[in-house]
């Protein structure tokens, strides 16, 4: 037993107290972004913490299957706290063949945003998560976080750090098309993101407490661009299926194959995954 597991194992016994790994917080608060990013780029928005994850995953599964002795409720608790930690992985691979797919269909609208620069030259990340639809408070199928940096109004920050904005789509079939939309308000916000902030106070003030979702009136200049993005990746989408003569995979049906995949991977997850039906 190596010392993760060492540490894991006392957490164990008794009481139980489950390992949590690092969050963070959904909303944050204006001027609080420290970190800088040197390369912008769309990044997937569980790569932080996925190798910790798969890490964990490993080692619980080791535990189990190293001691014989664990109690009913131990190992109902290790069970409960692998299941989270498979799910994760699957929203993880899900980002990444959505993403996939979405560079697949529409290339010139996915490099635009993979090579953002904000208004003084400096390049952005965008962090990408598709989750399920009961993971946000903003109940939308797709939303943007930004906000601005201490130590410069033009500096756009989010949970990732400075220079970062945060996307969220709800796992819904028409995700692709809702990540084109949200795209379209990071295109334009992070370039505009002093002038921007003024126009969204003026015009929804009443609801900035509540959430950092973006309106879409009329006369607005970041709906309006998420709209026109929008409707390019309907366009892009289009010529893709008269040139490829099918439709690509809904979301439903990558979660369920990455799941199944997920259940078959003996070696790395263990039979805890298999015997428990933890994917089920």
């Amino acid at each position: 037993m190596n010392s993760f597991q060492a540490e894991v194992t006392k957490s164990i016994f008794p009481p139980l107290t489950l390992i949590v790994m690092k969050t963070y917080c959904l909303f944050i608060t204006m001027f609080t972004c420290t970190l800088t990013n040197l390369f912008g780029e769309i990044k997937n928005g569980y790569e932080h913490e996925i190798s910790s994850i798969r890490e964990c995953l490993k080692n619980l599964t080791a535990i189990v299957d190293e001691n014989n002795n664990l109690s009913a409720y131990q190992t109902r608790k290790i069970e409960t706290k692998i299941k989270s930690l498979v799910n994760d992985i699957s929203y993880y691979e899900l980002t990444e063949k959505l993403l996939y797919q979405f560079r697949t269909i529409a290339p010139a609208l996915y490099n635009e945003i993979d090579t953002l620069t904000d208004k003084k030259r400096r390049r952005v990340n965008v962090y990408v998560k598709f989750i399920p639809t009961d993971a946000t408070q903003v109940k939308a199928w797709g939303t943007t976080y930004m906000s601005q940096s201490s130590s410069d109004p033009d500096t756009s920050c989010s949970e990732y750090g400075e220079l970062t904005v945060s996307v969220k789509i709800w796992m819904v079939n028409k995700a692709l098309l809702v990540l084109s939309h949200e795209l379209g308000h990071v295109k334009y916000q992070v370039s505009h993101l002093v002038s921007y902030k003024e126009y969204y106070e003026k015009h929804y003030y009443a609801i900035m407490s509540q959430s950092n979702n973006i309106g879409h009136d009329t006369n607005d200049p970041s709906g309006n661009s998420a709209k026109k993005s929008e409707q390019i990746f309907r366009k892009e989408y289009t010529s893709f299926l008269k040139m490829k003569n099918g439709k690509i995979q809904s979301p439903v049906v990558l979660m369920k194959e990455i799941r199944k995949n997920l259940g078959n991977d003996k070696y790395t997850y263990g039979s805890i995954l298999l015997t428990g039906g933890l994917l089920n």
